[in-house]
């Protein structure tokens, strides 16, 4: 690459290089189709600048000085570099190389990593993938600062500078152990659910917004017995009979899929609002690997 600094450009060590293959100006004039007197020139021109001589003259015979040939090895060290670069943009572009960032809603983590992530990385193991999860004013957050590439969580949407792209709309249900009287109901209404101890998640969650705001709009004041900033905890704890956690059956697949509990969706509009997001930030282009990543999750999250 020519620099002013260095006072040598790619033409004068291209030049050099030839003159140093075959052995004179002449014959490096006649393989790159130039004329001899351009060589001469350039060359000449190149020494006035660094105030060192790069070509040794004896009568017809040319050979390159320790700084004519210290340009030729650092012209070729620039052509490594730039085969390597060009290389590892081939290896991108073909997602054979990169990191993915994702900032992910807890209840999503499982599905997303069944649904998504396993396919993606037995197509493509080469691809580091960082997952970090959190409240949603965090995951939102991460997304903004560009901590992460992608947020998949609910709710995103409603934030000005995120591009934000449903995939997936499932409603809030009641998480009961097997066995309890609403297990074997096709639905259950939020009056319903009042005569239990709940389980409720820290007020940074999305799903704690909406479980609070279907309370208040039934006109019920209700305090939980419990409340945890895991979905894993919430989840174990109605699995014991402690108490009626909130989630999607997705985000219980694990212990719905062991017996241990049944989602019951809640009969009420705002349980159906309970929208998925994948969404980046605006004005941020991504990686290869981040936007064909963040078109399988909206691909194949879509579908289940």
């Amino acid at each position: 690459m020519a620099t002013e600094d260095e006072g040598i450009s790619e033409r004068t060590l291209e030049y050099l290089g030839a003159v140093a293959k075959h052995g004179g100006m002449r014959q490096a004039a006649e393989s790159l189709g130039v004329n001899v007197s351009t060589i001469s020139r350039q060359i000449a021109s190149t020494e006035r600048n660094l105030r060192l001589a790069l070509v040794s003259r004896r009568g017809r015979s040319i050979s390159l000085t320790q700084i004519g040939l210290a340009a030729v090895e650092y012209g070729h060290e620039q052509e490594r570099h730039a085969k390597r670069f060009r290389m590892q943009l081939a290896e991108y572009r073909d997602l054979r190389r990169g990191h993915v960032t994702l900032a992910v809603g807890e209840g999503l983590v499982g599905s997303l990593i069944s649904v998504v992530l396993k396919r993606f990385h037995q197509k493509y193991p080469d691809i580091a993938i960082n997952i970090r999860t959190g409240p949603l004013p965090d995951l939102i957050r991460m997304v903004r600062d560009d901590e992460a590439d992608i947020c998949v969580s609910v709710g995103t949407s409603r934030d000005p500078l995120l591009n934000a792209r449903l995939f997936q709309r499932e409603p809030l249900c009641a998480i009961v152990p097997v066995g309890h009287s609403l297990a074997s109901k096709t639905s259950v209404r939020i009056e319903d659910l009042v005569h239990d101890p709940l389980i409720f998640m820290s007020g940074k969650f999305a799903s704690q917004g909406y479980v609070t705001a279907m309370f208040w709009d039934a006109k019920l004041s209700v305090s939980p017995t419990i409340t945890c900033d895991l979905f894993t905890v919430a989840l174990s704890l109605a699995a014991e009979g402690l108490g009626i956690a909130f989630m999607t059956k997705w985000a219980a697949k694990e212990k719905v899929d062991a017996g241990r509990v049944v989602a019951v969706p809640i009969r009420h509009p705002i349980a159906n609002t309970f929208d998925r997001y994948v969404a980046t930030r605006v004005g941020r282009k991504l990686s290869p690997a981040a936007n064909f990543l963040w078109k399988e999750i909206v691909r194949l999250m879509s579908s289940v």
